[in-house]
Parts: C-alpha cells; structure tokens; sequence
C-alpha cells in the first residue's frame, strides 16, 4: 500500500512523478482535501512542525467522517461512536473536563479503536499512522523533546506522513474488514447479480472494491471461492458466484490469484466425489483454474471426466475439452454418450472433439432411421464446423465403413449441403458419388437450379 521509504531510494522517485497537488486529488471527497490542502500549504511553506501537526489533525477529522457514514448506514457500533461525540460537544462548550478528557482520549486512540472495531486497516499501515501521532505529539508538545532545542522534523519525514494519511486514510472509503466483505457476499448472493464479468466488476467496485485494500480483496476471494465449492446454495455452484470470482480476480489478480490458487487445492483434496466436477466447470469462468491446481489434484479430475455419470457429463464436458490436458479424457468419455447427449453438447459447444465424436456416430450408422436421427443432432449443428477430411470420410462412408446413409434423406441433405456451398469441389463430389453408384444423386445435384425464379 505505502511506497518504499528508504533514505536517498524510492519516496523522491515517487513524489516526482506525483506532486503535492495530485497528491490532494486523490482524497475521496472535498471534505478530505480540505483537510490535507493547510498541511501541504505547511510543507511548501517549510514549515515541517506545522505540517505533521496538520496532518495529524487531516486524519482525525477524516475518521471521525468516515465513522459517521457509518453510523447513517445503520451500522450500530459506529452509531455508539456519534452519540458519544454529540453528547460530549455540547459539555465541552460548558468546560466539562470529564467531556474534555473523554473528548482527547478519543483522539488519541482513534486509529486503534477504528481498526478495532471496522478494520480500516492492514498491519504495517496502523504503525504508520501511530507513527504520525508520536511525530504529532513532538511537534505539538515542547516537553515531549526533553531538552531545549524543539524538535525539528526532516521534509522528507513530513513528506513521508502526508503520503500516509492520504494513501492510508483520505483516499479511502469507510469500507470495513468483515463487514465489507459480508456487504459484497450479500451482492453476488442476489437473483440479480450479473454472470458478465464486466458489469460484475462495476457492481463490485461500487460496493467498496474500488481502490480497496489488499486484505478487503483476499477476504472476498477466499469467500467466494470457498463459498463456490462448499459454501450453501447461495453460492454454490452458482454462475454469479464463479463471475464474481473471475472480477475480482481481474480487479486485484495480485492479490487474489495466490489465495485462490492455494484454496482450491485445499478444497479440491478434500471434496466429496458429487462435488468434484464443479472444478472442472469453474474453467468456464476462470480460465486458470486448471493450472492453479497442483498435480495430485489434476491427475483426480482426469479420472472424474473418464468417469463422471451422463447427466454430468453434458453440463460439464463443454468446459473439460477447453483444458488441454484433459483432451484424451474426454474423448473417451464423449465416445460412451448416447447421440442425443452428445447432440445436447454440440448445441453449447463446437469443440472439434465434440466435432469429431459426431462424425464417428454418423459414420457407425446402421439403418436409415438411424442416419436421419444422428444427422439431425450431431451433423446438423455442426455441418460449417467440418473439416474437409470430415466431409470427405461422410461422403464416402457407405463405401468404406458400411454405413447405411446411400438413400437415407439426411445423406441426399448433407450432399447438398456440401454441393451448394462448395465445401469440397463440385466435380470432385460428383465423382464420389457416382464412383459408389449414386449417380442419380449426382444428377439431381448437377441439376437443381441455382436462383429461384419469381
């Protein structure tokens, strides 16, 4: 989250490349930029002591805000928070010292008790901002040097701690740790959550995932991939849910990638058989869900494909034939499908292997009821998909693999086909056919009309 602060390295880098100005741009709102806009004025001025102070006072004030916006989305202990400020403010004004004294612990416990409550913050960033306050505390309060010269802060530690109250607090919106994450489970949760993973990911950054902390999209992703393979059927096996996995894996993949990689080979080895092809369907979403998996669990999903019921197998097969190590599997799976099923298949998926097993069944036809019945669910859907080899093979099938498709209607059907658009030559068709005694056929090719008279 913070650039690299080391003496001489990287901190000028960034700044040179990001002045001051930019710098209150990137606050969140104009409240914030506001309250950052006297410090930098400080800093230009030189003045080191007063700029550390303003900041400290920038981020107090833009906590307290954010506390605020939480207490109007209902958010009950943020609400505790308020009350006690509205009840203390007017006391100050009487000179209450206990409001005073409740009044100043709250300051200077603001970072712990947010992070505490909402989890604003990730480790290191807590440390900053406590690092700040000390500064603060220095420069603010003579006594606190223990000796005569007043403490003197460097531009590059005030430079430091404007980049940190910004990046760490005034850029950022009053998103929670764990109620962040249960605000966006909630979201992918409902009927209505898209499954195209652009619009999925302008839902997600609208829900607080726009310029959110790593930890915020690590949480996600481990909910939504856990919540996939395990989770109840809110979002179990759910398309909304693997289109939700994929955008965030998009918006952060640095962040999310080795987390879900690592979770679904957690999950993946302790699966229930039922579940297991649910893995390979995530290829359908997540196009590196398959190399995510280490070996043990590849070579188990192999063996699920090979093995998986029919009723499976249609759903989940479209997916398996995208993954090029499975390729073998699931032609010898798609060899046991009945032509209906693998006609279910083709209208998904065109995938040369779904391609190829439905040239195999048509060749292997044994009657004309089964020509016509397997031409009409597994050639039909594909016939621009076919290779030459493929058309040529059907073409000459009756002779070579005593296929009975001479006279059957879905024979004289795909002939034409090929004819008409010249999927092979047309000599070289009519050749064919009158070399395996079908010159009538050829015939009726040769001299059907090529317009249609009106």
């Amino acid at each position: 989250m913070r650039a690299a602060i080391v003496p001489g390295i990287g901190f000028g880098d960034y700044m040179s490349l990001r002045d001051l100005d930019e710098l209150i741009l990137t606050c969140r709102n104009e409240e914030g930029r506001g309250y950052i806009a006297e410090a930098v004025a400080c800093y230009r001025a030189g003045a080191y002591r007063a700029c550390i102070v303003s900041t400290w006072i920038a981020v107090v004030f833009d906590l307290i805000s954010k506390v605020r916006e939480l207490a109007l989305s209902g958010d009950a202990e943020a609400q505790a928070i308020i009350d006690d400020l509205n009840r203390w403010q007017p006391l100050i004004g009487k000179g209450d010292m206990g409001a005073i004294k409740k009044s100043l612990d709250l300051e200077r416990s603001i970072v712990e008790l947010v992070n505490a409550k909402f989890v604003f913050f990730e480790g290191l960033q807590v440390q900053d901002l406590e690092r700040l306050h000390d500064d603060r505390n220095r420069c603010a309060h003579p006594t606190y040097q223990g000796t005569e010269q007043p403490y003197a802060p460097s531009a590059e530690l005030a430079r430091t701690h404007l980049v940190d109250a910004v990046r760490h607090v005034l850029s950022q919106a009053p998103v929670q740790g764990k109620a962040a994450t249960a605000q966006i489970i909630k979201l992918v949760e409902s009927a209505y959550f898209p499954t195209d993973p652009e619009t999925a990911k302008l839902q997600l950054k609208a829900a607080g995932l726009d310029r959110a902390r790593d930890s915020l999209f690590r949480s996600v992703a481990d909910h939504l991939v856990f919540g996939l393979l395990e989770g109840s059927a809110s979002l179990k096996g759910r398309a909304q849910t693997a289109t939700a996995l994929r955008a965030v894996c998009e918006l952060h993949p640095l962040a999310c990638e080795p987390r879900v990689k690592k979770a679904l080979n957690l999950i993946c080895r302790r699966a229930q058989d039922p579940t297991l092809p649910l893995f390979v369907a995530l290829q359908r979403h997540l196009s590196q869900a398959w190399n995510f998996l280490e070996a043990d669990n590849q070579a188990r999903l192999k063996e699920v494909v090979r093995r998986m019921d029919d009723g499976i197998a249609v759903r989940v097969l479209p997916a398996s034939a995208e993954i090029p190590d499975l390729n073998e599997a699931v032609k010898e799976r798609a060899k046991k499908l009945t032509p209906k099923q693998l006609g279910l298949i083709v209208e998904k998926s065109k995938h040369p292997i779904f391609v190829q097993a439905g040239v195999d069944v048509y060749c292997e036809s044994h009657s004309w009821d089964d020509a016509n019945t397997n031409y009409s669910v597994v050639i039909e859907p594909v016939l621009a998909d076919l290779t030459e080899v493929q058309i040529k093979r059907i073409l000459n099938a009756s002779v070579e693999e005593s296929a009975d498709l001479r006279g059957s209607h879905s024979f004289n059907n795909f002939c034409r086909y090929i004819y008409e658009n010249e999927k092979l030559p047309k000599a070289e068709i009519v050749a064919s056919l009158t070399g395996q005694g079908m010159g009538h056929l050829a015939t009726q090719l040769e001299s059907a009309p090529d317009d249609i008279p009106f």
